[in-house]
């Protein structure tokens, strides 16, 4: 009462923060699954003031829960400290370290600082949080449905509003607002999915599922797959299929050292050769259109494809920005304020700016090493091997048929979005940062903590 005649109605919100800080320190777990579910349903607003941008309601959740989380495990120090020695947390610290060192030099300072702060509630929250969660098998299933479940109804929602306009390929773009500000990303994060609910619709009664289980899953798949094909989202096609293809040397028992000797083989023969293959799909002239034969012809459209030829230019920029400060970059999250002056004018597009106000470099890969030089690199690579290695070794050993299957599911998706990352660059967006992290600390924590000798209970 005092409050509201002091005109200050805000004290309303009390009761709801006090329940939100006891959920932090008594019931962390449950407000980690909550989060999960809440995610795909969030709505994002691109400036709140101070040129700030947001997602609603899970970023403001996920930054009070990195906060407050670490006094919880300074004051308790309960944190399982092993997880640490792993190669794949090792990895991810040294990024993490070395993308402070470049902020430290960047060009724009405060804009690296954001981008490390936003960089760090992702890995405390999803990778390190989250690897306390996943400790319980269970919890692995339940961050996992939980979020299928939300974007199931998202995705439900964006195909009924994509058919009033017959599935238009000029609609694909918009028609996934409010809930995903680009049909890219919208693409990638249900990609994600698609491998581990295939893996449940093979495997059903060996992952616990009965009848009415097979049907709900089978069709949570075909929605998906509805959703990636109509968002039209070429990388995300190529995504998948390349995804598919790594079931091949799995069903051979191939070694993943063996799967990237060939990738890396492959990528050296392409550099080789880049100025025979230009010429080669230069003569491309199928431009992005409606109906997916039209629409996947035009992936290898270099010469009248906007959006590929725009590719290239960011992709070369970013190149050039490498050769300039090969070691330290330009600072994270800086690319799209300092790519401009290294634009080629052979590789300029119609839709190209001198501002350089149009984004990022438009790849996973090429990001890092302009903004953070060889290092940035090579060091989210390590991540990325370190995870597939691990994913599919557990497949390979595990005692526990449903870790196997389970670490087979969730690094195939991780696949999916790795060949993604060749074309666009969504990792610091809450829908996939809320996912890739969180399959990070889901195989460390298979690894660590469930592969083990299976229980008598446990299917054979």
């Amino acid at each position: 009462m005092v409050a509201i005649a002091m005109d200050f109605p805000w004290i309303g919100l009390l009761p709801f923060i006090l329940i939100f800080c006891y959920l932090i320190l008594f019931k962390l777990d449950s407000l980690i699954l909550l989060l999960a579910f809440l995610v795909p349903l969030s709505v994002g607003f691109d400036n709140v003031g101070f040129g700030l941008g947001i997602s609603l309601p899970d970023e403001p959740l996920i930054i009070v829960i990195m906060v407050l989380s670490i006094f919880k495990f300074v004051i308790n120090a309960q944190y399982d400290f092993r997880v640490l020695k792993h190669p794949i947390s090792i990895a991810i610290l040294f990024n993490l370290f070395w993308l402070i060192v470049t902020t430290c030099t960047s060009d724009y300072p405060i804009v690296s600082l954001k981008y490390v702060m936003s960089r760090l509630w992702y890995l405390i929250v999803f990778y390190f949080l989250g690897m306390m969660l996943f400790r319980e098998y269970k919890n692995i299933t339940k961050y996992l449905w939980l979020y299928i479940i939300s974007l199931f109804g998202v995705v439900v929602f964006i195909l009924i509003k994509h058919s009033e306009f017959n599935f238009s390929l000029a609609k694909s773009y918009s028609i996934v607002e409010p809930f995903f500000v680009d049909h890219g990303i919208y693409a990638a994060t249900i990609s994600l999915f698609i491998p581990l609910l295939a893996c449940y619709v093979f495997f059903f009664r060996r992952m616990g599922l009965n009848l009415i289980g097979l049907i709900v899953t089978a069709t949570f798949l075909a929605v998906f797959f509805a959703g990636v094909y109509f968002s039209y989202t070429r990388a995300a096609w190529i995504g998948v299929l390349v995804s598919s293809c790594f079931v091949v040397p799995v069903l051979l028992r191939i070694k993943f050292k063996t799967v990237v000797i060939v990738i890396f083989t492959s990528v050296s023969f392409v550099y080789i050769f880049q100025n025979q293959i230009l010429y080669v799909l230069s003569k491309n002239q199928q431009k992005s259109a409606n109906g997916f034969s039209n629409h996947f012809q035009s992936i290898s459209n270099i010469k009248t494809d906007p959006s590929n030829t725009e590719r290239i230019n960011r992709w070369m920029s970013a190149i050039a920005m490498f050769e300039n400060r090969p070691v330290l970059g330009f600072g994270p999250g800086t690319y799209s304020f300092c790519y401009a002056p290294y634009q080629q004018y052979k590789y300029k597009t119609v839709i190209s700016t001198n501002f350089g106000d149009g984004g990022n470099s438009h790849s996973e890969y090429l990001n890092p090493l302009a903004e953070s030089g060889l290092f940035g690199l090579l060091s989210f690579l390590a991540i990325i091997y370190l995870v597939l290695n691990t994913g599919f070794k557990l497949y390979f050993n595990a005692k526990k048929f449903k870790v196997r299957i389970l670490s087979l599911g969730i690094s195939l998706g991780l696949i999916t979005y790795f060949v993604h990352g060749f074309l666009n660059n969504y990792s610091a967006t809450d829908k996939i940062g809320a996912v890739l992290w969180a399959a990070f600390g889901m195989i460390t924590a298979l690894d660590v903590y469930h592969n083990k000798q299976k229980t008598k209970s446990e299917p054979q």
